[in-house]
């Protein structure tokens, strides 16, 4: 099945990340066998290979989504015709389970990539190694299908018949600052983590993740490894850490960010640069755009920009730029007449989409108005840094009737997201706890009654809290919740800094392994070094670079702590050495990181 898509196949259908095909958006995922599949493995229903198997109470076995949608509306086995109910039905045994991820499926992307896995691996191939599922179209939240390698992204903008609907967007462009806008619905959340501050090594503020909800996922520009150094009209790029979360936080649409992103492995540095200019009308002054035809190369360009009219002031327009799109109507192969009429009949607002041969600069994106306002420097190290210290370790005791609850719920635990402690992330005001006043959100629980809870799954330090139900007593050994950071009344969120003031017991560390393959360099930078000029401080990852060996393998991230590289410690090592380590690097790196998630806005 081809699934590289130019155009529109079905207003219902979208792509789906996790199996790389497109279907129905609660449907089953779709594969790709090498081999025909036993009849044993097919689901009565779809015809199909199971995929999320369910059994039914008579030993049926079929595809969930098939079995629930049939029971919802017969109340029966579809084979048997024997009566069953959804609260019936039962996951199936792990040997079925194993047995079809193991079935050997294509890559969907077989224009780019021949690579055959485990089907269980599929996601994680598509997520981090396929070279066809590098980048998404920008309009893929309004029905666009398109994806692959990210050198033919650029060719698909101007391809992309959903260009235009809600008004165009360029693809950040590498090595430069650029400005964009996210669009998004009433209280709505971006959906990224961000690492950094100006009181950590890293200084600025870098994205860390961006999830698969949320604004940012949906205008598919930001990707981590991203150096934020505007948020609307906040410079970011020497606060600390909570008011760039703060500045993020604001609920505004659109919703603004300047970004600087590295230059991305293997990317031809000249090819054209895309700029989106907005010029509003006034009256009086002469708009000041000529435009011709060449002989030689369709299309329209700017051949002049009139003196001291509303073009010449915006500064963004220069000779030579080819104009692509005026107001919405596409003008790649009109001629300048054409241009002309709609300049006359737009109103007091126009939007162009020019593009400029040879790349773009930062300053291209903005009005002359507003570059002496804007940070031009994003990765200078503008003042010393520190590390958080760790806080206050204590032991409480609450007591609470027989028959009172404790009122708390608690979040993190080993397998969650970062394997972070287990945490306070709310206290209702009429439990045990919000009576007595001494725990707060956002304190780190270490043990519950003399049992230890820094090392269990979240489920687990729940049984361990239920089993204290009816003690008269508990005792809690915690470490003190930032002052700065939750209320007793709202659901507590930890910032990055929260893991990075952790005592060394806490700080658990983690192995991964990097392979160069053809690329010259792993693909990341780092800053810290016990000789840094901001003190003491561990060596961690600040950027990601596109394309780069780093960023493609999934498993290293922005705020990362490198603590060995091939069995060279680095916790004590300066600046310099560490560098020297990841350069002498001739294949396969084997490091040691401990790794916290950043801060969810």
């Amino acid at each position: 099945m081809e699934t590289t898509f130019n155009g529109e196949e079905n207003e219902n259908n979208v792509f789906c990340p996790d199996c790389g095909q497109v279907h129905e958006p609660c449907g089953n995922h779709v594969y790709d066998y090498t081999e025909a599949v036993d009849e044993e493995l097919t689901c009565n229903v779809c015809l199909q290979p199971l995929v999320m198997p369910m059994d039914t109470t008579c030993g049926h076995t079929f595809c969930a989504v098939c079995i629930q949608s049939v029971v919802k509306t017969l109340k029966m086995c579809p084979v048997d015709r024997k009566a069953q109910s959804v609260a019936d039905l039962r996951p199936s045994n792990l040997i079925i389970r194993r047995m079809l991820d193991k079935l050997l499926v294509v890559c969907p992307n077989k224009t780019y990539c021949d690579t055959s896995m485990a089907r269980c691996d599929l996601e994680s191939h598509l997520s981090n190694r396929c070279v066809g599922n590098a980048a998404k179209c920008s309009n893929q939240h309004l029905g666009c299908l398109w994806h692959g390698p990210e050198e033919m992204l650029e060719n698909h903008v101007f391809e992309c018949p959903f260009r235009g609907r809600s008004g165009p967007k360029a693809p950040l462009k590498d090595g430069c600052l650029t400005t964009i806008e996210v669009e998004r619905e009433p209280g709505e959340e971006l959906g990224m983590a961000f690492v950094g501050g100006n009181e950590t090594p890293l200084i600025g503020i870098v994205a860390q993740e961006v999830f698969p909800e949320g604004a940012i996922y949906r205008d598919n520009r930001l990707k981590p490894g991203d150096l934020i150094v505007q948020v609307n009209d906040v410079d970011v790029k020497d606060i600390p850490h909570l008011n760039a979360r703060e500045a993020m936080l604001s609920p505004v649409s659109p919703f603004r960010l300047t970004i600087f992103r590295e230059k991305a492995e293997g990317r031809n540095a000249n090819s054209p640069g895309i700029i989106n200019v907005t010029l509003t009308k006034i009256q009086g002054v002469p708009l000041g755009i000529k435009i011709a035809a060449k002989r030689d190369e369709p299309g329209i360009f700017v051949i002049d920009v009139l003196e001291d009219s509303i073009a010449h002031r915006d500064g963004r327009l220069k000779r030579e730029d080819r104009v692509l799109e005026i107001n919405g109507h596409h003008v790649e192969q009109s001629l300048p007449d054409r241009a002309a009429q709609i300049f006359k009949r737009a109103g007091s607002r126009i939007d162009m989409v020019v593009s400029r041969p040879g790349g773009v600069s930062s300053q291209d994106f903005y009005p002359s108005s507003l570059l002496n306002e804007l940070p031009t420097e994003p990765f200078q190290l503008l003042r010393p840094a520190l590390v958080p210290r760790p806080r206050m370790e204590k032991t409480i005791s609450i007591r609470k009737g027989v028959r009172e609850n404790l009122g708390i719920s608690i979040s993190g635990g080993r397998g969650q997201r970062g394997d972070v402690p287990i945490f306070v992330a709310s206290i209702q005001p009429e439990g045990s706890v919000g009576r007595d006043g001494q725990l707060r959100v956002g304190d780190i629980i270490l043990n519950v009654n003399g049992t230890d809870l820094t090392d269990l799954r979240h489920t687990d330090a729940v049984k361990v809290l239920k089993a204290s139900a009816n003690a008269k007593s508990i005792s809690f050994r915690i470490i003190e919740a930032d002052e700065n950071e939750g209320d007793s009344m709202t659901r507590y969120s930890p910032s990055w800094l929260t893991w990075l003031a952790l005592p060394q017991n806490l700080q658990k560390t983690k192995k991964l392994s990097l392979d160069k393959g053809r690329s010259k360099s792993l693909g990341f930078s780092i800053v810290g070094g016990k000789d840094s000029t901001h003190g003491p401080q561990p060596i961690f990852v600040k950027t990601l670079v596109p394309n780069g060996v780093a960023a493609k393998s999934g498993k290293l991230k922005c705020g990362d702590q490198l603590m060995e590289v091939n069995g060279q410690p680095l916790r004590e090592s300066t600046h310099a050495t560490a560098v020297t380590v990841l350069k002498n690097v001739s294949q396969t790196a084997e490091l040691v990181i401990i790794s916290w998630p950043g801060t969810v806005v």
